[in-house]
């Protein structure tokens, strides 16, 4: 194509410019559309008739010096990643995507069957994962209707105190009340202010004092229940949270196994009977060197968050885990030495990327050794508390931390 028909043929039409682009020209996809219009630094939804004749004429000699590139075998073949995802493929780097991991190979080939292979077992893992995922969903619902409706409950309990108040107050001053009147006006001498106390006429000023109390050790009952019922039902939305984490980050389908393990071990999948054999189950954390040659471990799911932390790892070694945030405990063996800033950096990426906050343009991420780490008595796999810790922000990119297959 020349220079002139370009012009009057792609730049000329009322459309956005990438679909200008692939809709004109044959051989040419929405994919090498946007890279055109991201290596000419254009607007690829902005219409293709919008832009002045030096825009067009930038666009025109990218295109030229790709197709140079293509006449000269001149072929990067590669494939994109979002995390372990693979995103896209090309013959030509994609430098839409120079933030994001890129694998380059020697052949289209070799981009081919590894995208693909990848993308299939990723889409088999979804499928499979579906039933855990409903389950796991309708659960949380559940759950997080309980804990709206407890929190409505506790609400109505504040007004407790205020009939504790009115019964003393009327112990202290219902000598002052009329018979047959509807309200006692006495100093409240907890702060100073005067009160109106509402009174049932057809009771003596003990009677309605008995009857407010009656109604504060209700209400003080409920709030103690309540407490403990919250308590219960927020560690429950925590414990479904921290699965349907290791449901997004699972790879293998014995990932799956061990996570359906554990939900049958609560109760919100039936065990069937299997003759008396335990299912073997053979999934294990990532595992990761950093750049210094330390390794990182990365919890999968909750039972290995709970064999990595408290089998695992030693006193000495350091645990990472995103701050309030369901996600894998992280594990780096020092084997006694001092680690390294860039160790400690690259652990924390592993901790943010591997949490319900991957994504986030900034995620922060606690550490500590591992002898701070505790678990209390009675609780659910992976949960654990700390009270002295070191904290960072951190980004959730690991393309560069290698994996140990």
């Amino acid at each position: 194509i020349t220079e002139e028909e370009f012009f009057s043929s792609v730049c000329q039409k009322p459309m956005p410019l990438s679909k200008a682009i692939y809709t004109t020209l044959t051989g040419i996809s929405p994919l090498i559309a946007e890279e055109l219009c991201h290596r000419s630094n254009l607007e690829s939804d902005q219409s293709a008739n919008s832009f002045q004749e030096i825009e067009q004429i930038h666009l025109f000699h990218t295109l030229k010096r790709m197709m140079e590139d293509l006449e000269t075998h001149a072929f990067t073949p590669n494939i994109v990643y979002d995390g372990k995802v693979p995103l896209e493929y090309a013959a030509f780097l994609l430098t839409q995507y120079q933030d994001m991991h890129t694998e380059t190979y020697d052949t289209m080939s070799e981009v081919l069957e590894r995208y693909y292979a990848e993308k299939n077992t990723i889409t088999r893992i979804r499928q499979k994962s579906s039933d855990l995922r409903r389950i796991v969903q309708t659960a949380l619902d559940r759950s997080r209707k309980k804990y709206d409706l407890q929190k409505k409950q506790l609400k109505d309990t504040e007004k407790r105190d205020k009939f504790r108040i009115y019964g003393e107050l009327l112990n202290t001053y219902g000598y002052e009340a009329v018979p047959g009147s509807r309200e006692l006006s006495a100093v409240n001498y907890y702060t100073g202010e005067t009160v109106k106390i509402p009174l049932d006429p057809t009771l003596t000023a003990q009677e309605n004092a008995k009857k407010y109390f009656d109604r504060y050790g209700k209400l003080k009952r409920t709030y103690e229940a309540l407490e403990h019922l919250i308590k219960e039902t927020k560690e429950e939305i925590q414990h479904l949270e921290s699965i349907s984490n290791a449901l997004d980050i699972a790879t293998e389908e014995s990932d799956l196994s061990q996570i359906k393990e554990e939900l049958t071990e609560y109760g919100y999948i039936k065990r069937h009977y299997t003759g008396g054999k335990k299912v073997k189950i053979t999934s294990k954390p990532f595992h990761y060197i950093s750049s210094d040659g330390f390794h990182m471990y990365v919890g999968k799911n909750n039972l290995q968050n709970e064999e990595l932390t408290f089998h695992f790892a030693n006193g000495g070694d350091w645990w990472f885990h995103a701050k309030k945030a369901p996600g894998s405990h992280v594990i780096v063996k020092t084997n006694g030495e001092e680690l390294p800033d860039r160790t400690f950096e690259e652990a924390a990426r592993l901790a943010a990327h591997y949490s319900k906050n991957s994504g986030a343009e900034k995620v922060e991420v606690d550490y500590v050794e591992k002898k701070q780490v505790k678990k209390p008595n009675g609780s659910k796999p992976g949960f654990v508390v700390y009270y002295t810790n070191y904290s960072m922000m951190i980004d959730s990119d690991i393309s560069g931390i290698q994996e140990v297959q």
